[in-house]
């Protein structure tokens, strides 16, 4: 095996859920998204504020000398960061305070030589600090847990005493769980061909047989000499050959013609709890392995049209695992030449050589892999055909870097050994150090133009692409170029790593498996290596989906046949045809490169694109649509796919299929075009998986326990130590796989106790049937009907909500599934523990563009995934007066008159380019480390940013007593809102909307609970409400630690004090909550239930 960690699988036994859970599962298809203390679709639980524990101790805000010099805040910072790991290496506590404080932000003092969109990352975890050290209250809590999981393993949750033995007892490591015995076990012992020839036998092959190439074609003999068609293709050949005269060299010193990504771009939602938080991704590139780790192709017309340089953030993207955050003034380089050691620092990379600015192709030799994955399954995801993209990039000279380090310009030690050059990667994938080699005579050859590229687009690498610096090997695959370059050095062999050995070949097809004899073999046999690039080249118009109206038909009507193509090794693609018949007759295109192609003479590193013009009459007849390159050698592209287990270096013909198509809502019929294949889970293509295929995914779908699982219990196993995944209907416990996952345990992580669709389709895009016969080792049971319908519905409104979120203006600064940076403005103290923070928005944004009653979520970057925290603004409060449409129609102002409104009416509109939040700090004592967001907020330097993302909740208040809840209108004119701690902000909220808006006639009614009069936010601005309320408003404050001169009600919330200043149940009168988890679970909702409410219909959860 070429793993070093056992794929070993131990499953924690579960009894299930009972009978009695079953049977009270809600019907979570008729339940709204505000069920309390239920998990939304924005991972949050409505109703309930988050578990912060409190603390006594002020604190200082922090801030730095803005007089120091860069080196010597280099040195400051270094030193700092220096005495913060001193602290965890002895043990010492760590609180989030003075980690802020030891790891200063580069970024925001010195933001040259970084990427677009860079964010500042805390380099700790927020379960480190609140949960693994050891504080005196974690240690009180383990002790507790670890008598209470002894009593629950002896127990059912019906009360029944469990045997003692495991219903999944640990399996041995034997040799049988190999992946080769496994393939033989399902029937796949007889792999090499009959047909190999013995001593005695004469090997006999085949011919296909190929129809004469006609010298006209029909289309060709309409007229007696020339056509006009034929006419205009002898004036395009003529065009042609003077534009490829014309090519001009270049000399490394161009700039980048793309300038199209120069602004900061947002961070994807789907990174939120992955190591690669920090990451802005464009919503363009489509994941083909689910959230983490990315690997993402962009779509095919957008590559294309993105133009022959491609915009940086529509370049494909293929990771490993997290990528890691290095820093320009930390990383180093090490090279070691003959007998010499180099050290080099980023500044002296870019500046004590020479630098080159190329453009140069780059490819994925598994681009195009979903072709062979619908054949036979094959150990890599599913490429389409956007796995490649061409840029120009920067740096210095492989072989100026090995000379300055002593090497020679020689390439053999004399005794006939080749020497070799090898790279590895800062990065840390799941199977160790990321590292290759290519020939040290190929390197040192200036002609080659091997880099160390620290500019992409003449700007510094995005960190998908390497940042701060990588290797790229023009005319090499993108498996060779090793991003994060941190080690250089010379050896007489070749590299060992798995990564180098155990990726980037390809085998001989009765190689299914990458382990036995014949595998081990032949992944470590030197001419299965890819290295050069393949000829390839793809179709991208007609675009996958595409439509031509019959109609079109007409006489003199063209259309414009569109793609790319390149090769490897510098070669130029010579030519490129089409067909239009399956091959019988080619159409020669038109080829177009990017400006200064050539290098060194006759070396192309760049793809290219072509286009033929045909008659629209012509395309709708076609029998298909094909495209082939030829290469310098005269040779072309195979017709037929040729599958290897590792699915690389596909390049046959790339057919595109008419099929006439008149859908529900088309007034005609047209000719639709389907590609062979969408990338990812996409299944629109016209190839279908092959006969073993679906054999193979029945054999999958086989047997599984009758236990059941509600969605409640299942949501419960969402950590690390307890990790539950479900897999088409199944549950699985995925804890012991995290050890030795292929992908690294991130990428499970994810989904941890989620109940939706997305584990399934993820899982299925990326694996093998060996992975599957692994995941049913760990499977515990199936989910409850109900649960199942759930996940249906969650789907099915998780893709209406983002298709109808992409249509909308972006004049508003929250984006539901994007995190947008902003900047604090100001903090003002407002108590000992409370502070208020002001938030500028992007330029040019004005609106916040939340709703009343909704949140935002605020989220600070960690290394393992972003901090997370839901606020309700303080301001603003109430809609822009500007795209208000009923106060604009009414010609009255917010506060129900007419003319301008008030100076404190005024300051609430959305529309004033920042937003205030009012938040507690918990901060940390001796028995706990206190509030993750709450003290990193108290400490980080004004003008950091953070990120917003948002609304959040389906509540929204549109005044006058009307509701949208979960997209259902609902009116209530008797409001009760049960408020504790800082759940009070949005219930604020909702009583500055109904006192200040437009012809209000509410009646509210408040229960605030809290610790001590200190603690109630808003104190003053509550009191104002109330008192201009003229009795439609009433607060009842509960305090279950008072001071002595406190009158009004002290205790715990409970149902007597609920009755005595709540509104009863009746005809228009609900209930909205929000708090701690105790207070809101255990006392307020059982009094709701119990004097009359009902969840889903007037209890609602912010």
């Amino acid at each position: 095996m070429p793993h070093h960690i056992p794929w070993k699988v131990q499953v924690q036994s579960h009894p299930g859920s009972s009978a009695q859970d079953i049977k009270d599962e809600p019907d979570w298809t008729r339940s709204h998204e505000h069920r309390i203390g239920m998990r939304n679709r924005q991972d949050r639980l409505p109703g309930l504020t988050h578990d912060e524990d409190e603390g006594e101790l002020p604190g200082l805000s922090n801030g730095s000398s803005s007089s120091q010099t860069e080196e010597e805040f280099e040195q400051k910072a270094k030193k700092e960061y220096k005495q913060l790991q001193d602290w965890e290496k002895r043990g010492d506590l760590v609180n989030f305070r003075d980690v802020i404080e030891g790891e200063e932000d580069f970024h925001l003092r010195y933001p040259d030589n970084r990427s677009l969109g860079w964010r500042y990352v805390l380099d700790t975890t927020e379960d480190w600090i609140k949960t693994q050290e050891e504080w005196p209250a974690n240690v009180q809590k383990k002790q507790k847990e670890e008598q209470a999981k002894k009593e629950k393993e002896q127990h059912t949750s019906d009360g029944i005493q469990m045997k003692a033995e495991s219903e999944h007892p640990e399996q041995p490591n034997e040799d049988k769980h190999e992946e080769t015995d496994w393939q033989r076990g399902e029937g796949n012992a007889k792999k090499h061909h009959d047909a190999y020839a013995t001593r005695d036998e004469q090997q006999q092959q085949q011919q296909q047989e190929h129809g004469e190439k006609k010298e006209k074609s029909e289309y060709e003999k309409l007229l007696d000499r020339y056509s006009p068609q034929e006419i205009a293709l002898l004036r395009a050949l003529q065009h042609e050959k003077d534009y490829r005269k014309s090519l001009k060299q270049n000399d490394g010193k161009r700039k980048s013609p793309q300038t199209e990504n120069r602004t900061t771009i947002s961070i994807d939602e789907q990174d939120q709890f992955s190591p690669d938080n920090w990451l802005p991704r464009s919503d363009k590139l489509i994941r083909l392995t689910g959230k983490h780790p990315l690997n993402a192709e962009s779509e095919l017309t957008s590559l294309y049209e993105g133009g022959l340089i491609t915009p940086n953030e529509l370049h494909y993207v293929r990771n490993h695992g997290a990528v890691p955050r290095l820093l320009w003034e930390f990383h180093q380089l090490e090279v070691e030449g003959d007998g010499k050691k180099l050290t080099l620092s980023m500044d002296d990379l870019k500046n004590k050589f020479e630098q080159v600015n190329i453009p140069v192709s780059l490819a994925c030799d598994g681009n195009r892999r979903k072709e062979l994955n619908l054949i036979r399954k094959s150990k890599g995801f599913s490429w389409g055909a956007g796995a490649t993209g061409c840029v120009y990039w920067k740096g210095p000279l492989l072989r100026d870097v090995l000379l300055a380090a002593g090497m020679q310009d020689v390439s053999h030690t004399g005794e006939g050994k080749q020497r070799w050059v090898n790279f590895q990667g800062a990065d840390d994938p799941s199977e160790g150090k990321y590292e290759t080699c290519i020939p040290l005579e190929y390197a040192m050859d200036a002609s080659n133009d091997v880099m160390l590229p620290h500019e992409m687009n003449d700007l510094p690498l995005p960190p998908d692409h390497g940042y701060p610096v990588r290797l790229l090997i023009p005319g090499y695959v993108g498996g060779r170029c090793v991003k994060w370059l941190k080690k250089i050095w010379i050896t007489e062999y070749e590299n060992e790593s798995h990564y180098h050995i155990w990726d980037n070949r390809v085998l001989p097809s009765f190689i299914t498996e990458k382990d036995g004899e014949f595998a081990n073999t032949m992944f470590n046999h030197p001419d299965t290596a890819c290295n050069e690039q393949n000829l390839n080249s793809v179709i991208v118009k007609p675009a996958q989906g595409e439509k031509i109206a019959l109609t079109k038909a007409k006489k003199g009507n063209t259309y414009r046949i569109e793609g790319y193509a390149y090769d490897g090794g510098g070669h130029e693609v010579q030519r490129v045809e089409v067909s239009l018949d399956g091959g019988k007759t080619w159409l020669y295109c038109i080829r177009k490169f990017p400006d200064y192609p050539i290098r060194h003479g006759n070396k192309f590193w760049t793809w290219l694109h072509w286009y033929v013009d045909v008659s629209v009459m012509h395309l709708l007849r076609a029998e298909d649509i094909s495209v082939r390159a030829w290469n310098v050698f005269k040779n072309t592209q195979p017709e037929k796919p040729s599958w290897n287990t590792m699915g690389m270096m596909n390049n046959c013909w790339y057919i595109v299929k008419p099929e006439i198509n008149q859908g529900r809502d088309d007034e005609e019929p047209s000719i639709l075009f389907r590609h062979p294949v969408e990338p990812g889970t996409g299944d629109g293509g016209w190839m279908q998986p092959s006969e073993e295929s679906k054999i193979a995914a029945a054999k999958q779908d086989a047997g599984s326990p009758s236990k059941q699982f509600t969605r409640e219990e299942i949501e419960k196993h969402n950590t690390e130590n307890d990790c539950w995944l479900v897999v088409d209907g199944k549950v699985y416990d995925a804890t012991s796989v995290l050890a030795w996952h292929p992908g690294g345990k991130a990428a499970i992580v994810g989904h941890a106790g989620q109940v939706h669709q997305e584990t399934s389709d993820e899982f299925a895009s990326i694996h093998d049937g060996f992975a599957h016969s692994k995941l049913k080792e760990c499977v515990l049971g199936v989910v409850t009907d109900k649960a199942a319908a759930f996940m249906k519905a969650d789907a099915e409104a998780k893709a209406k909500e983002l298709a109808q979120s992409k249509g909308k203006s972006g004049d508003v600064v929250l984006q539901k599934h994007r995190w947008v940076p902003v900047k604090l403005m100001k903090r003002e103290e407002l108590s000992k523990d409370t502070r208020r923070y002001t938030f500028a928005q992007p330029d040019g944004m004005k609106d916040l563009g939340l709703g009343t009653c909704q949140h935002i979520q605020i989220g600070f970057h960690l290394k393992d995934k972003m901090l997370i925290r839901s606020y309700t603004p303080t301001k603003p409060l109430l809609p822009d007066p500007k795209k208000d449409e009923k106060a604009s129609q009414s010609g009255h102002t917010t506060n129900g008159t007419t003319g301008p409104p008030s100076g404190e009416i005024e300051s609430m509109q959305d529309g004033q380019g920042t937003f205030e939040l009012v938040i507690k700090t918990y901060f940390p004592n001796d028995q706990q480390p206190g509030g993750a967001m709450s003290n990193i907020l108290d400490c980080v330097p004004i003008g950091e940013e953070i990120e917003i993302r948002g609304p959040t909740g389906e509540i929204v208040y549109n005044g006058n007593g009307a509701f949208n809840i979960s997209g259902k209108d609902m009116t209530f004119k008797k409001i009760n809102l049960v408020l504790g701690g800082s759940g009070l902000t949005p219930g604020y909220a909702l009583i500055a909307r109904a006192l200040l808006g437009a012809n209000e006639d509410v009646e509210v009614r408040v229960i605030d609970a809290n610790k001590s009069e200190a603690d109630i936010l808003l104190h003053e601005e509550l009191d104002h409400f109330e008192q201009e309320s003229k009795g439609r408003l009433k607060i009842t404050h509960v305090l279950s630690h008072p001071s002595e001169g406190w009158k009004g009600t002290k205790g715990h919330v409970n149902a007597d004090i609920i009755k005595e200043n709540l509104f009863p149940p009746g005809e228009g009168t609900a209930c909205f909550m929000c708090g701690p988890p105790a207070m809101i679970q255990k006392a307020a909702l059982p009094a709701l239930r119990d004097w009359g409410f009902e969840e889903d219909k007037n209890i609602f959860g912010f």
